[in-house]
């Protein structure tokens, strides 16, 4: 597979964070990690980070004519960054915010778990005044994809709404990813957590696709088994949802097929252990004109090759 393929499609628009990732290679899972000590690692290096940046740069690479919409601060890391989406081919809406650009130091170990550290004040700025849709919809886009939705308080509180209530009128098919919430890894949240999850919910019936891992989805929903899960965002107005399964492949749901699951295309050895969701997504949207069993299997393909490395679709900075 070519680092960009033939895939064809209109436009698409990706509203999310940005930030520095700055990545090591794959750690060993151990309790040592935690003690006072040094860690030798093969590799310490940079990317683009924020599952909004990482999915258009996924979705530039595949072939695909992006628009990413986020905010960066007023320095010389939000112009770093900036360039960057420029040298993907990523046509870049950014707002400007009076605070530092954010970074994220992304952990991965052996065990296939991940862990980040962040500090994103650029990405908590975000507002629906700062997401400009019929300007998008003049450009061409027919798809808006809403990632990282938990980090700006403002778009929690109505601002999610306005934006994918405004591109449903114009046209626009709307995709949500229901990531980690960083609320969800608090003892003392109970009450917060149930508030964000209910400005989450009552959003749904603007949202064509919802998209989580396994894990997420049953976190969200408080539902174990992932049917139920899907059923609980398809009951509450959600179009569909794309399940990310890992090793067990991906599924999705609908109300009018049900549950539809297909295999993990197999993986030899894996080289880019970050990412693959951000890639699974962005392909969803670039296959439109696919049949869902068909768009799922060939999803599945393309994130199995970026594991593989073969191509590596979110690149580290040079």
């Amino acid at each position: 597979m070519s680092t960009r393929s033939t895939i064809s499609a209109p436009p698409i628009a990706v509203v999310g964070n940005i930030n520095l990732d700055i990545k090591t290679s794959v750690l060993p899972a151990s309790s040592t990690l935690f003690a006072d000590g040094e860690t030798s690692v093969a590799e310490i290096y940079e990317s683009l980070g924020g599952g909004g940046a990482n999915t258009a740069v996924a979705a530039s690479q595949l072939g695909g004519r992006v628009h990413f919409c986020g905010c960066v601060g007023q320095d010389a890391l939000g112009d770093r960054l900036e360039q960057a989406l420029g040298h993907f081919g990523i046509v870049a809406h950014l707002r400007r915010k009076p605070v530092a650009t954010g970074r994220s130091i992304a952990l991965t170990w052996d065990n296939h778990h991940r862990h980040f550290l962040s500090s994103l004040p650029n990405n908590r700025e975000m507002t629906a005044a700062d997401i400009d849709v019929p300007e998008l919809a003049r450009a061409g886009c027919r798809h808006l994809y809403r990632a990282d939705i938990w980090f700006a308080e403002a778009m929690l509180a109505g601002g999610n709404a306005a934006v994918l209530t405004s591109a449903r009128e114009l046209a626009i098919e709307t995709s949500l990813d229901i990531n980690w919430d960083p609320e969800w890894s608090r003892a003392d949240s109970a009450e917060r957590v149930r508030i964000r999850k209910a400005q989450v919910v009552d959003i749904l019936p603007h949202v064509s696709w919802a998209h989580g891992n396994q894990r997420e989805l049953a976190l969200f929903t408080g539902e174990s088994d992932a049917p139920d899960a899907c059923r609980f965002l398809v009951d509450r107005g959600c179009g569909g949802v794309i399940v990310h399964r890992g090793a067990r492949g991906a599924a999705a749901f609908t109300a009018r097929e049900g549950w539809l699951e297909v295999p993990a295309t197999p993986v030899t050895k894996v080289v880019c252990e970050t990412g693959p969701g951000d890639v699974f997504s962005a392909a969803f949207m670039l296959l439109d004109g696919l049949p869902l069993r068909e768009r799922l299997q060939e999803c599945a393909r393309i994130a199995a090759a970026h594991l593989q490395g073969a191509p590596n679709l979110i690149p580290r900075l040079a």
